[in-house]
């Protein structure tokens, strides 16, 4: 049925998973970006562009690693969500097989 809604546990890990890699190369770049705006804002003091460049390390540092914890806590989010689908699921069928055993 168009209706139904199924959700896969391993979907959601693998979900999961692609998140917490995201978050983690991103690591790299983020730092690499932030500290070269930086340093070259100090290099060019003096330069009308200094300013800017300074602003932009400093101004990004902040959103950009709101960045990496959402996506660091969207993993774990799905994570525990595929770990709740499974364990209610066993729990579902325990009580089934608990009632077919009973008959």
């Amino acid at each position: 049925m168009a209706d139904d809604v199924a959700i896969s546990p391993g979907e959601l890990d693998a979900s999961a998973n692609v998140a917490s890699v995201l978050a983690e190369e991103l690591a790299g770049p983020i730092r690499t970006a932030l500290t070269a705006a930086t340093t070259t804002a100090g290099q060019l003091a003096g330069w009308s562009v200094a300013g800017g460049l300074g602003h932009l390390g400093s101004g990004w540092s902040a959103p950009l690693g709101t960045l990496r914890q959402r996506l660091t806590d969207t993993a774990a989010n799905l994570h525990a969500n595929a770990a709740a689908h499974t364990r209610n699921e066993q729990a579902i069928a325990g009580a089934w097989n608990r009632a077919e055993e009973a008959k």
